[in-house]
């Protein structure tokens, strides 16, 4: 096609002199001609080739034999190249192509022998010749469609041959263009994987060009080519987008690469069929994360109908100190962070059944307007440090939706190590920053975003703020849309707080009662002489049933624990116990750490006896039931027993790490058992 590459990414000219962002000049009669010329040039040149052929090859009777012969291995040998050479065009190309090169062979072959003028060659020659060239013109007008053929150049060079540009839409710096694939020859899937030798081809960046299936017809497609890259700079920040609105509009936290505004929304709203969600936000180090929910915060907070909480165990007041007493309550440091955590169950049940007693089965604007209940945003910064309560968390995950409580859950990498799968499936939105590796986006980006071509890996840590955003409410061709948050300072997010501080709703009671607004929420620990007047929130056996996060629950305050008598004494829990040891009775609360650990290795002994040589995590059942605890505690003994040389890591299986017994343990039944 003629024109040059448009690297510039001008994409503005009109549509009909434009082919997937490249230049094509306006054509005359004698350019929309030349394309056809190429096969009447070669039917008119195989008369004369032929006759010079017989000529010289013919004519002498002790050659003619051996010319026949060796223009028929020629011809043969020449349409099998030409059905190999034309195995990426489209199926009837390929056949078209196979057949004129084994006619026009065989032609050649004949009257190389006979002589082209011999009867009925001459006339073959000028009607079927001319039948074929005549052929391959239509081909080609009817493949151009008129005055372009980029797409199928295009489709064809990267192996897509039958893919067709069913219209183009040129914006600047974008352009969007519906695809029909041919049916039952090829999956959008297929068109996902190409798209890097896509951008090849327009001398693209990855990431640059996406392909989205119809949700209707899965033999179309839409692939949209973003040419430049304008986030490299972050925008200016407009200001808080609805001050003194509704928790229920959306919550703007930065802009598209079209410099359309990213929203994500948080409360439910069934006029237009949208639940309330969670949101998990991830990426790596230095990412940009705390800094977009710096802004989101600032959006929450003038709003008239919403309250917010901001747990950090990691950072202090370094990221949550601008905020100063704007929210409900910021709580800093890790054991005030997890003791608000366990608050949070007894407030999402009382919650739900107040908004059931007023006829609510979820929050509406009217619970607060009618009865001053807000809607409640808790977010939580650097979450691993208080998801180790596993069962505390997925209960939360899964009903504080109901109650008029979103949870944010902020992370560095949602393995499952960090987070539980089971709260991860109970997210509903995902805001993703830059990552380390494409797999790590895998964790909580859908594989529909992934394959369609979202690539958070490619700025790491080097574009802050860059992100891709998913939820309810957000279109689902924008899910593959990169976007930025808003460049801001923390003291024109004061101001804006500051400003709206008399549209901010007052404290519910029951929010007041649960989180315990009343007291400062700091790291120190609050001392005392004995246990008087304490009474435990549940019943242990012994010392050892004790939870230590369950010390946090006694009335508030902390009981400090005696001394060991033996600092020096270390444990041994591979040590066999005597055999007059009395087996052990697990009691019905609980299990204790030592008890788990008899269980887990009973276990391990089960799967050898049975005979499974490898296993994972998943072979352990249910932990919350059968430990205690959660899987990551599981996983993590596991980890334990492979560093000991007990177990043998053999690889992973869907991000589950692979364990068989070491072989100088398999001849020992019992060894693990306690």
């Amino acid at each position: 096609m003629a024109g040059k590459r448009n690297r510039d990414g001008d994409l503005s000219v009109a549509g009909s002199e434009q082919g997937f962002g490249y230049y094509t000049p306006r054509k005359h009669w004698a350019s929309r001609l030349a394309p056809f010329a190429p096969e009447w040039a070669g039917y008119l040149a195989t008369w004369p080739v032929t006759w010079g052929a017989h000529e010289w090859l013919a004519t002498d009777p002790a050659t003619a034999p051996w010319a026949s012969a060796g223009l028929s291995l020629l011809g043969v040998g020449l349409t099998a190249v030409t059905w190999q050479c034309s195995r990426a065009r489209a199926v009837m190309t390929r056949r078209f192509a196979t057949a004129t090169s084994g006619i026009t062979a065989a032609w050649m072959t004949a009257g190389t022998i006979a002589g082209p003028a011999a009867s009925p060659l001459l006339e073959l020659w000028a009607v079927g010749g001319a039948g074929v060239a005549l052929s391959w013109s239509i081909h080609k007008a009817l493949r151009r469609g008129g005055d372009s053929e980029s797409g199928d150049r295009l489709f064809e060079q990267v192996k897509l041959a039958g893919v067709k540009p069913l219209g183009s839409t040129v914006e600047p710096n974008r352009v969007t263009t519906r695809l029909q694939l041919p049916p039952g020859e090829m999956e959008v899937s297929d068109v996902q994987k190409a798209t890097g030798r896509i951008a090849a081809w327009f001398g693209l960046g990855k990431g640059a060009v996406r392909v989205t299936e119809n949700p209707d017809d899965v033999s179309k497609a839409t692939m949209t080519i973003v040419p430049q890259d304008v986030l490299k700079a972050p925008s200016a920040w407009p200001g808080p987008s609805a001050p003194g609105g509704s928790i229920t509009e959306p919550l703007v936290v930065g802009l598209y690469e079209d410099t359309e505004p990213q929203r994500l929304y948080l409360p439910g709203d069934k006029a237009s069929s949208r639940n309330a969600t969670h949101y998990g936000v991830m990426g790596m180090n230095g990412s940009g994360k705390s800094h977009g929910a710096k802004g989101t915060w600032t959006e929450v907070l003038t709003r008239y109908d919403a309250g917010l909480v901001v747990l950090d165990p990691s950072k202090g007041d370094q990221t949550v100190g601008f905020l100063g007493d704007a929210p409900y309550k910021v709580v800093t440091g890790e054991r005030e962070c997890r003791k608000s955590m366990k608050r949070l169950p007894a407030l999402v049940t009382d919650r739900a059944s107040q908004l059931g007693r007023w006829g609510y089965d979820q929050w509406v604007p009217e619970a607060f307007t009618e009865h001053g209940l807000p809607y409640l945003v808790v977010w939580v910064e650097e979450a691993p440090r208080v998801l180790e309560d596993a069962k505390t968390a997925i209960r939360l995950a899964q009903e504080a939706r109901s109650a008029g409580i979103s949870l944010v859950f902020s992370l560095q990498k949602a393995s499952f190590r960090n987070m539980p799968t089971d709260v991860r499936s109970q997210l509903g939105g995902v805001w993703c920053f830059g990552v380390g590796e494409l797999e790590d986006a895998a964790f909580l980006l859908s594989e529909d975003t992934i394959e369609s071509g979202a690539r958070p890996d490619r700025w790491r840590n080097r574009r802050p703020g860059c992100n891709y955003l998913e939820g309810p409410g957000i279109e689902e061709d924008r899910y593959t849309t990169p976007g930025r948050t808003f460049a801001y300072t923390d003291d024109e997010l004061r101001t804006a707080i500051d400003e709206h501080a008399d549209i901010r709703p007052d404290v519910h009671e029951i929010d007041a009662r649960h989180l315990d607004l009343t007291a400062p929420a700091t790291d120190a620990p609050t001392m005392v002489a004995g246990a008087d007047g304490i009474e435990p929130t549940a019943d242990f056996e012994s010392l050892e049933d004790i939870d230590p996060e369950d010390a946090l629950d006694f009335d508030d305050k902390l009981v400090e624990l005696p001394e060991p008598l033996d600092p020096e004494l270390e444990i041994d829990d591979e040590q066999e116990l005597p055999q007059d040891t009395v087996a052990l009775t697990f009691s019905e609360s609980r299990p204790t750490r030592r008890e788990a650990l008899a269980l887990l290795r009973r276990r391990i002994d089960e799967l050898a006896a049975a005979g499974t040589t490898q296993f994972t995590v998943r072979d352990f059942g249910d932990p919350e039931t059968t430990y205690g605890r959660g899987r990551s505690w599981v996983s993590g003994e596991l980890d334990k027993l492979a560093d000991q040389g007990v177990l043998i890591r053999a690889g992973q299986d869907d991000r589950a790490t692979i364990y068989r017994v070491a072989a100088s343990h398999t001849d020992t039944p019992g060894r693990y058992a306690a």
